[in-house]
């Protein structure tokens, strides 16, 4: 009887076949019937590309599952958009996330937390929104933002301008394509540069500011009225002088709503302001019919263009003058700079711009330096450090030009206090086309809601991330940041166009301030409130102490 030799299988052999033989395979081997070739059929293992990432659709972005069941009334729904869940988003109207922590949030930090850096709204009313947190995926969306970027509108301020006013032209904020690149082209390099033809005035208007804080001192050396309204009118005072080359002088104003036009300017911005906010929170219903917001809105934004056509009129009277005297003319303000470009904007055009720089200007420059303040006087050793530096600077007006390389640790205060509080504490953009975030395929027309002011309290982009600590800017690793980690001031095409002057005017005054004063602060911690612009949550009852 012959003697089977036992199958021999090789590594090779191990490659090309199943580890395992089905019971009919396994027979005819034992039996000696056949081939091993013929016995074990060869199967070709697939091969993974692993270079190319899968790319997943959008549907399995992860979000809230409730608003996904609410979705299918997307379709009998037309007249309420995308804008109305972003602004439930914006304002923080989770019901969900307020019931189940017993407080509202700031951030959208319990959002991420929950699913991850890539979060999808579906919006039972108009298209999907998508939030994201993460540095990389910011910096995408910006190098994907195009020639000519589509940001959210503010759709009350919108639709005043399209349907009240009949304008077919937009301000900066507003305005898409080509008008947008054409009224920036216009306004970079005057906007830039516009505080340097009123150093002196705008530096007479922070010595007003430091002794208007003397005159009104309570016995606890703190403001009794509200500290952040007179920041309010420093800073309306200061974009008087760049915008019109008009001293508005509302620091030495009381009565705010008095017949002056400056006056009464200043009482429409907070008004106007106001009625925004609240035009711009929840569901829209001064849409459809007209509510105590939206009065109040077309009536104080009325008011701000009638005003501001008034200056423009006066400067430009003013320029056809000196034409007519053949005198030499050169810009002195953003709006002469307007009237003497080759785009020749009418009266109309750079009303518009104006008002949307003084609504959105304004405010952000009073919310920086608020919470600026609001720091510098509650870390005291940040204080001193900082009080060695500017202590005996500026005594020359003209030096002011130099005021950012000559301030090192005023500037990294600043930057600290833009990333622990940046003013608009989410940017948006419009996709113009497909992304692919989190390997998530992004479809074009979708909403991305970047909340920056969460990503720049992440541990995983800043050591000690809730803590104000400017020297963090001054180390050698802080080139090491993710430059997408804190955006105060946006990025790329539709970055803001006054960061320049923001910084300066802010730079100025803190150093007025602290040459005289030395600042304490014994309350809670003060925390920014809700809304597209960030404001104190509380009274800023800073205390003023005289320096000796």
């Amino acid at each position: 009887m012959q003697t089977i030799k036992p199958l021999e299988i090789n590594n090779d052999m191990i490659k090309t076949q199943p580890k395992k033989a089905t019971i009919d395979e396994a027979t005819r081997v034992n039996n000696g019937v056949g081939d091993v070739s013929t016995a074990l059929p060869r199967i070709v293992p697939m091969v993974l590309n692993t270079k190319e990432p899968i790319v997943l659709p959008f549907d399995e972005v992860p979000g809230p599952k409730s608003l996904k069941y609410l979705s299918i009334c997307r379709n009998y729904i037309t007249e309420i958009g995308t804008q109305i869940t972003a602004g439930f988003l914006t304002f923080g109207l989770n019901i969900g996330t307020i019931l189940a922590n017993r407080r509202t949030t700031r951030s959208f930090s319990n959002l991420f937390e929950k699913y991850g850096p890539v979060v999808r709204f579906v919006s039972p009313v108009g298209s999907d929104i998508v939030l994201i947190n993460h540095p990389d995926h910011i910096q995408k969306v910006f190098s994907m933002e195009g020639e000519y970027p589509v940001r959210s509108t503010l759709q009350s301020l919108e639709k005043y301008r399209t349907e009240h006013k009949n304008h077919i032209f937009g301000g900066l904020y507003t305005v898409h394509g080509h008008d947008w690149v054409r009224q920036r082209s216009v306004m970079y390099n005057p906007a830039h540069n516009a505080f340097v033809p009123h150093a002196q005035n705008i530096n007479d208007v922070c010595e007003k500011f430091t002794q208007k804080i003397y005159n009104i001192r309570n016995y606890q050396d703190e403001i009794s009225k509200d500290l952040h309204k007179e920041i309010h009118k420093w800073s309306f005072d200061c974009m008087g002088l760049i915008m019109f080359s008009k001293n508005f002088q509302l620091l030495e104003t009381e009565l705010v709503y008095s017949q002056c036009d400056a006056s009464w300017m200043y009482h429409s911005l907070e008004k106007a302001t106001d009625a925004i906010i609240k035009c711009e929170t929840g569901i829209h219903f001064w849409k459809f019919f007209t509510t105590p917001a939206w009065y109040s809105l077309v009536k104080y934004c009325d008011n701000l263009d009638n005003l501001i056509g008034k200056y423009i009129l006066d400067i430009e009277q003013e320029i056809a003058t000196k034409v007519q005297d053949e005198h030499n003319i050169s810009p002195k303000s953003l709006t002469s700079a307007m009237l003497l470009s080759e785009e020749k904007f009418n009266a109309e055009d750079i009303s518009t711009i104006l008002m949307d720089m003084m609504l959105i200007g304004v405010n952000t420059i009073t919310s920086s330096m608020a919470f600026l303040l609001y720091n510098i006087a509650k870390h005291q050793k940040n204080q001193r450090l900082l009080y060695q530096e500017v202590g005996n600077l500026y005594q020359n007006v003209n030096d002011i030009e130099n005021i950012k390389e000559n301030t090192p640790y005023l500037q990294a205060c600043i930057k600290e206090t833009l990333r622990l509080v940046p003013p608009i504490p989410l940017l948006t953009r419009i996709l113009s086309r497909n992304i692919t975030l989190d390997n998530y395929n992004i479809p074009r027309g979708t909403m991305i809601i970047m909340s920056t002011q969460d990503t720049s309290l992440k541990e995983g982009n800043f050591d000690d991330a809730t803590k104000f600590c400017p020297e963090r800017w001054l180390k050698p690793e802080a080139k090491n940041y993710h430059t997408f980690a804190s955006i105060p001031f946006g990025y790329g095409a539709r970055k803001c166009v006054g960061q320049n002057v923001a910084e300066t005017m802010i730079s100025l005054l803190t150093i007025k301030v602290l040459q005289k004063y030395r600042l304490e602060y014994h309350y809670g911690d003060v925390q920014p409130s809700h809304g597209f612009i960030t404001r104190p949550n509380r009274p800023l009852k800073i205390r003023f102490i005289d320096r000796m």
